[in-house]
């Protein structure tokens, strides 16, 4: 019978589990010693070795004949235990053993003394998953086990163990194994299976595992099925469903230039090809943080990048500024939070790529639905007739001659200074080209204002907004606004002047006109 790769080559003993030195010492140390507590947690993410360290500690404490706290192999009790003919060993899937009666039943069975072994070990997977009173019951056996049981319990959401739990437990956490490292296994179990792996072909399985040694053996057994003994980065790419991630530089790239056409075309193409809109935000985010860490020169802090991707974002991060990259990402991550609610994934991605690309929408002159909805009658203008009453006849007023009134200097009125056409605009567009890209794709097309000692700009809503919640580029626009003129200025957002108010009506005359305005037929006589 074939037996699939990460479990044939599932590590046996201490020394065979990779990745993990740290925790497997101190386990084959307590061994040796004879100092092995009564209960384990293991926490950490799939594929790490968890479970595995778990079966080997369990054949430890057991062997009759352990070698520096290393299981033998040899003897009847690592024999059986790898048959499975022994039953002093139990491994309890939680996620389907989740009840009270469940861990009861666990409880009345461990007071009995182990049959064949020296200790009755209890593996408990998945451990997060029990109930509440799941948890109580074994609780209060954790608490004054027997001498003779010994608990291992594994778990990837450490977060949703109690307390009370972990306070009783010798606690392991398994990281991610690094990528050299699972590269390394692959390419020794491809020797010996026979199977031809190219370097390029081992690195991109081990970047797809992401720290999993299993996923990394399961994607090597999928697409060593798939050929004829040979496996090259094509096939991996194409077995695992891969992309060289091009869409993401292009989409990036677009959003850069502020092409929002170019980007919904990019979003719908990709849609086209039933890529996942919410896993489309997410790769975004993760774009640009790869490219906001590398602009920030952290190196390979958290990045797990092939030396080709590693160039291209290089590159990438030249183009795209530190402060770009950030925005991007906080937008992008709003946009990921509102899908998480339930709106469509697609228009709340199409709402966040014209955000990044600054286009509004001006606002729609809004109708009362009642003037939607019911019938438009004819209303006929009278002039108001007023009222009647005798007026007595005035006297005419004696008037004085008004003195000479000199006119108000403009400070005086209260009257700004007079606002004046940017002459040296250009010039800081073409530095921002040059200095600061984001900016740049900001203000192509913008007209600035000159206003005493201010620069007025006319741009877009979502860049002056940008511009007021970051401080730093705006420090960076007076920058380079000095570099142009050669003087200090402050800047701010133009205000158009409005039309000259038309002369006053009255009342009456406005109501006809609101009327007339929402569409109802006004008649005048």
């Amino acid at each position: 019978m074939y037996h699939a790769l990460y479990r044939k080559y599932r590590p046996k003993t201490f020394g065979d589990v990779y990745g993990q030195e740290a925790i497997t010492a101190a386990l084959k140390n307590q061994v040796a010693t004879g100092h092995i507590g009564h209960a384990y947690l293991f926490t950490g993410t799939r594929g790490t070795g968890k479970t595995s360290c778990a079966k080997i500690l369990a054949k430890a404490v057991n062997c009759l004949n352990p070698q520096q706290g290393e299981p033998c192999g040899e003897c009847d009790i690592c024999r059986g235990l790898e048959e499975g003919s022994i039953l002093d060993v139990s491994e309890i899937d939680a996620a389907s053993n989740t009840g009270i009666d469940d861990i009861r039943a666990l409880r009345e069975e461990a007071v009995y003394t182990p049959a064949n072994c020296r200790y009755k070990v209890y593996i408990i997977d998945e451990v997060h998953m029990l109930s509440n009173s799941a948890f109580n019951a074994l609780l209060k056996i954790m608490e004054e086990p027997p001498a003779h049981v010994i608990f291992i319990l594994a778990t990837t959401e450490i977060q949703k163990v109690p307390s009370t739990i972990l306070s009783r437990c010798q606690r392991y956490d398994f990281g991610r194994i690094p990528q050299q490292t699972i590269q390394k296994r692959l390419q020794l179990v491809a020797e010996k299976e026979n199977i031809t792996l190219s370097d390029g072909a081992a690195a991109l399985v081990a970047q797809l595992a992401d720290g999993a040694l299993r996923d990394g053996l399961s994607i090597l057994d999928t697409c060593a099925s798939a050929g004829d003994g040979t496996v090259d980065e094509a096939l991996v790419r194409r077995m695992a469903g891969v992309t060289d991630k091009s869409y993401l530089f292009d989409l990036s790239g677009a959003l850069t230039t502020q092409d929002t056409t170019k980007a919904l075309g990019l979003v719908a193409a990709l849609r086209q090809n039933s890529i996942d809109m919410k896993r489309l935000c997410e790769e975004l985010i993760a774009h640009y943080r790869t490219i906001m860490l590398l602009g920030a020169g952290a190196g390979d802090v958290g990045l797990n990048l092939s030396p080709e991707d590693r160039r291209r974002y290089e590159d990438e991060a030249k183009r795209v500024s530190l402060t770009a990259a950030v925005y991007a990402m906080r937008v992008l991550g709003e946009s990921l939070d509102k899908m998480s609610r339930g709106t469509d994934p697609r228009i709340e991605l199409e709402l966040a790529l014209f955000a990044l690309c600054g286009t509004t929408a001006p606002a729609a002159p809004v109708v009362p639905q009642q003037m939607q909805q019911a019938p438009a009658p004819v209303v006929t203008a009278q002039p108001v007739q007023p009222t009647a009453q005798p007026v007595p006849p005035a006297e005419p007023a004696v008037q004085k001659p008004a003195a000479p009134i000199a006119a108000p200097t403009p400070a005086q009125s209260g009257e700004a200074e007079e606002e004046q056409p940017c002459a040296f605009w250009p010039a800081v567009i073409a530095l921002a080209q040059q200095k600061d890209p984001m900016a740049h794709g900001f203000l192509v097309g913008s007209q600035a204002y000159v206003q005493g000692r201010r620069v007025l700009i006319d741009g877009s809503a979502t860049f002056l907004r940008f511009m007021k919640t970051n401080q730093d580029s705006a420090e960076r626009l007076k920058t380079l606004i000095f570099e142009a003129s050669g003087e200090h200025y402050s800047i701010g957002p133009y205000q158009k002047k409005q039309a000259p108010a038309a002369t006053k009506k009255s009342r009456a005359e406005e109501t006809f006109q609101q009327l007339e305005d929402a569409g109802v037929p006004v008649e005048y006589i």
